[in-house]
């Protein structure tokens, strides 16, 4: 896992007091190690003829990062900046007078940019305008600004974050800069992993001020899940049998295929038995799954509410109270949804983001809208966890997050191809095979998150984006 942060200020200020690195002595190493990504990754032929680039800067220290950059810049392609609302801070006044004494240089391919009507011949564009700094609104200038350089074929590079996109990760206006990759300074923002920020972003690198990310960002309750917090439930021991790794109980409601596809889901993750239990016979239910009436006795965890309506006779829960519980869909809306919620001790809830609108509602917490809940669902996600610390929150996402207490663990693996019904009952079906197994609840959310993505990645590999079907994630998980 690596470290996520709402904002580096106070990182920034500790370098300089803990380690004796002036602001300035920061920003000349980020503008160095954008100099270093961008010439490695895009300027080092030297048969090709220098390239064109375009270098937008705000006012603050962001636009004076990129000031420092055009500097180094300068010598090895054509430079053009555009400072729209000129120079204001201390440090980008001196980086914009360490230019304009450059640009006595003849030899200097420089040149001060008085307007800005296209961005089209241009070969690579570099965003500095807001950055971290951005407060969430645009005005008209910047705004049309930052249509003229989307509409540019240009590689786009943003400096720290795409303009237009805020601290929280959401969309501060009508637009923001739509990078193919962002370099953001010393250590990784939350903004950079939110839902409304990833078509946005592009690849994401981290440029290192002179510090390590370990000394300069050890600690944060924020986390960015990566591929070797993947652990699979491999099975070690020989002497086995089918009770060691559990019993998944799925209760079916109204639409039993959802509760089928999360049976089968949690049987593919590795639980030893499952069954859908459903007062009703199913039919053509699949050989390898059980039908009971009643929760088995033997039962190691429990999913509820995939398909199972909003007026379904709950199972008698009361003497399960231990029993690990997963809730997902209908559930939700269940009159009795906040008694199972204050009285399970182990209890895990997946929603997608407007039955999470549902939950803040029904526990008195915010009653707000899905784009609302959209543009902050960090704080909202802490909001529910901090009242009921005993659950795990999964808010499904372009980003999926999962919040247990005061942490925050982000996935940013997510494929656009699970966007279609059945993916969450799948997800769900995966994490309850885990929990059956004994995992703990927060162990089996990020596992299980995690492998739904992975599932989703390779399946990509294989399809177009639109052809998916849930049944290719049970398919896929034995190949992960």
């Amino acid at each position: 896992m690596k470290n996520l942060f709402l904002s580096t200020q106070e990182l920034d200020k500790n370098a300089t007091k803990s380690f004796n690195l002036p602001a300035e002595l920061l920003m000349e190493n980020a503008a160095s190690g954008m100099y270093y990504f961008i010439k490695n990754r895009f300027l080092s032929n030297p048969f090709e003829t220098p390239k064109k680039v375009l270098l937008v800067c705000g006012s603050g220290d962001n636009g004076a990062d990129c000031l420092a950059l055009a500097r180094m810049l300068c010598g090895i392609c054509e430079v053009h900046l555009f400072l729209p609302k000129g120079a204001k801070s201390p440090l980008c006044l001196t980086q914009l007078q360490r230019l304009e004494i450059l640009q006595t240089n003849s030899k200097l391919n420089l040149r001060f940019l008085k307007s800005l009507k296209s961005a089209m011949d241009y070969e690579i564009i570099i965003d500095g305008i807001f950055g971290a700094g951005f407060r969430g609104t645009l005005d008209l200038e910047i705004t049309k600004i930052l249509r003229i350089l989307n509409q540019s074929y240009a590689i786009k590079i943003a400096c720290d974050i795409p303009s237009g996109i805020t601290k929280s990760g959401a969309l501060g206006g009508e637009v923001a800069f739509k990078s193919d990759f962002t370099l953001t300074m010393g250590a990784l923002k939350i903004a950079l992993f939110c839902d409304e920020a990833k078509d946005f972003v592009g690849e994401v690198h981290l440029i290192n001020l002179g510090l390590s990310e370990e000394v300069f960002a050890p600690n944060s309750s924020f986390k960015l899940l990566e591929r070797s917090d993947f652990k699979p439930p491999h099975r070690i021991a020989q002497n086995t049998n089918k009770g060691d790794f559990g019993h998944l109980c799925v209760y079916a409601g109204e639409k039993i295929g959802a509760g089928v596809l999360s049976a089968l889901a949690g049987l593919r993750s590795g639980a030893g038995l499952v069954s859908v239990a459903s007062k009703a016979k199913i039919q053509n239910l699949p050989f390898s799954l059980m039908n009971p009436q009643e929760i088995p006795q033997n039962t190691t965890a429990m999913l509820l509410g995939m398909g199972f309506g909003i007026e379904s006779p709950l199972p008698n829960l009361k003497n399960l109270k231990n029993l690990p519980l997963l809730l997902d869909a209908d559930i939700f809306y269940h009159s009795l949804f906040l008694e199972i919620l204050q009285t399970h001790k182990q209890i895990l809830l997946t929603p997608h983001p407007k039955e999470f609108t549902q939950i803040l509602k029904v526990c008195n917490l915010a009653t707000i809208s899905t784009q609302d809940l959209q543009k902050d669902r960090i704080t909202y996600a802490l909001k529910f966890c901090n009242t009921y610390p005993h659950a795990i929150l999964v808010l499904k996402g372009a980003n999926t997050l999962i919040c247990k207490d005061k942490n925050i663990y982000i996935n940013p693996f997510g494929a656009n191809i699970l966007a279609k019904g059945g993916s969450g009952d799948i997800l769900a079906g995966i994490i309850g095979g885990l929990l059956a197994q004994g995992r703990t609840p927060l162990d089996s959310a990020i596992c299980g998150v995690l492998l739904h993505s992975f599932c989703a990645q390779e399946i990509a590999k294989k399809c177009n984006d639109f052809s998916f079907s849930p049944l290719d994630l049970i398919e896929q998980i034995r190949y992960i």
